[in-house]
């Protein structure tokens, strides 16, 4: 009887994000079909942005929780997709670019945890969970409120259409903000498996 085989949590990430990487490379392209050249250079840095945490972990020699990368190139489909596609408008009924938000609200709660992880490995910071928790919503929030006058500046610049006034701005906060909440949840819940007496960088052990 042969074993069974379990595929391990790291390579379905890797998998994942290695699709992302393709459809960057796609909408890139559509993006040229359509003469959409601000939106291009939008999926050229989508896809180097998505090689940043596998350099970060080679240069510091950590390993981020699993999830971590796969949810960057996931929140940066989404907004790049969404102008390229033009799925922000024609899927505007189901409120696609507040999913987006959404979505944008834990990858960028996330990237900011591992980042205090980081900082309490290479430091003698004594920060707590809930120190942590709380310094994660707060970070993250303002990011976003700064990314909402960005949006503005992008398409003044760009000549693109991200930003849609006021009361767009609140639903994305709003988006933003169920994001952050959600992030808050699976930041705890990677804190709560670090073995008593460790501190919260255990979650950044290299795999034996």
């Amino acid at each position: 009887m042969s074993r069974g085989y379990a595929v391990r949590p790291e390579t379905i990430e890797t998998t994942i994000v290695i699709l992302f990487e393709i459809s960057f490379i796609l909408l890139a392209i559509q993006a040229v079909n359509i003469d959409d050249i601000p939106r291009m250079k939008i999926a050229i840095t989508a896809f180097f942005m998505t090689l940043i945490p596998y350099v970060a972990e080679k240069l510091l020699r950590i390993s981020f929780p699993p999830g971590v990368k796969g949810m960057i190139p996931f929140a940066l489909f989404m907004h790049t997709a969404g102008g390229i596609m033009r799925w922000y408008w024609e899927l505007s009924g189901i409120y696609y670019d507040k999913i987006a938000h959404l979505i944008g609200g834990i990858a960028l709660g996330l990237v900011i945890f591992v980042s205090l992880l980081t900082v309490i490995l290479f430091t003698t910071w004594g920060i707590q969970k809930r120190g942590v928790l709380f310094l994660t919503a707060l970070i993250t929030f303002l990011f976003g409120i700064v990314w909402e006058f960005e949006e503005m500046s992008i398409d003044s610049v760009m000549m693109t259409t991200y930003s849609g006034g006021v009361y767009d701005s609140i639903g994305d906060t709003t988006g933003n903000i169920i994001g952050i909440i959600i992030c808050l949840c699976i930041a705890k819940r990677y804190m709560d498996s670090v073995p008593p007496g460790k501190r919260l960088s255990y979650l950044l052990r290299k795999d034996p």
